[in-house]
């Protein structure tokens, strides 16, 4: 594996902070492989719920490690309402799905009397590195926000730059992507672009530009020859698509014409809920359950932080 963003982050872990990691219905292909690498590593605790004879097929030697506990709950809705209270109640510190569906496990996370609600909205962020062109850049949204208007981008955009904040230490350049910078009613996605770069252009944590063409949000040359003078020279930090069509394009062209470094997760929980597909390989599905166990411990060091201050 070659040193990206993602293998550099292992060695930012603090191992004498283990993370515990709850994941329903853990019979699953797609988190096994990253539940296994990270516990063999030790820089995991896992309580995997579902079908312990399946789980102990599926994670082999794994299954009887002491940093492993497994619990028998083979119905899905109360298997993630189980790995919610396991976070709720400081058992676990993160989530990760298993074999269950997104939305009963984002359902039980936003229950507003059990649940793990934070922010006013929870969107999927996608941390990649271009190859050749190192540097941390996310992707917002690709799995969740379907067809966000001008105040859930905002909501979007909010949850990328305070996660962008634990990783980097600079102000992050925002592109609002678009077919181009004309802005047109004939195209959505510009009028929107421009609707939320307005409304967010005094921010003093983040620089937002849109609408832009992915060309000028990637490429210093094509903003050259373009004659573009924006804020973003080819060298955004964060991009956010007008709609789920475009992120999820974008996601499977990191993934599967880019080849990527890259990992997922649902971010504005009060934890990190780590997703993965079975399509995914199994470096980006570990890189996503490295990412929730490094968003942890930042955020649980800010607390502190903050509240030594106070």
């Amino acid at each position: 594996m070659s040193e990206n963003f993602f293998s550099d982050l292992v060695s930012t872990l603090n191992p004498d902070k283990k993370c515990r990691v709850a994941v329903p219905l853990a019979n699953d292909d797609a988190c096994a492989y990253a539940i296994c690498h990270a516990v063999k590593t030790g820089i995991l605790q896992a309580t995997l719920i579902g079908d312990p004879e399946q789980i102990k097929v599926m994670y082999g030697d794994i299954a009887q490690h002491d940093q492993v506990k497994i619990i028998d709950e083979r119905d899905e809705k109360k298997a993630c309402s189980m790995a919610v209270k396991e976070v709720r109640e400081g058992r676990c510190d993160i989530l990760m799905k298993g074999m269950v569906a997104t939305s009963t496990l984002l359902k039980a996370v936003l229950n507003s009397s059990e649940g793990l609600r934070k922010n006013p909205i929870l969107s999927h962020l996608t941390f990649f590195e271009f190859p050749e062109k190192p540097g941390l850049k996310i992707l917002t949204d690709a799995a969740m926000c379907i067809a966000p208007d001008a105040e859930d981008l905002m909501k979007e955009i909010d949850n990328a730059v305070e996660a962008y904040a634990m990783f980097a230490d600079h102000t992050p350049k925002v592109a609002l992507l678009a077919a181009n910078e004309k802005i047109s009613e004939k195209v959505p996605s510009t009028v929107l672009g421009d609707r939320v770069a307005k409304a967010l252009a005094e921010k003093k944590n983040m620089i937002v530009e849109g609408p832009i063409s992915f060309d000028l949000a990637v490429s210093k040359e094509s903003a050259q020859i373009k004659k573009y003078n924006g804020k973003i020279q080819g060298d955004a930090d964060i991009f956010v698509v007008p709609r789920i069509d475009t992120g999820n394009a974008f996601y499977k062209a990191l993934q599967y014409y880019v080849k990527a470094p890259m990992g997922g997760l649902v971010y504005g929980a009060r934890c990190p809920v780590v997703l993965t597909s079975r399509a995914d390989d199994n470096n980006t599905k570990f890189y996503s359950l490295l990412l929730g166990m490094v968003i942890w411990q930042r955020s649980t060091v800010s607390e502190s932080v903050n509240q030594s201050r106070n």
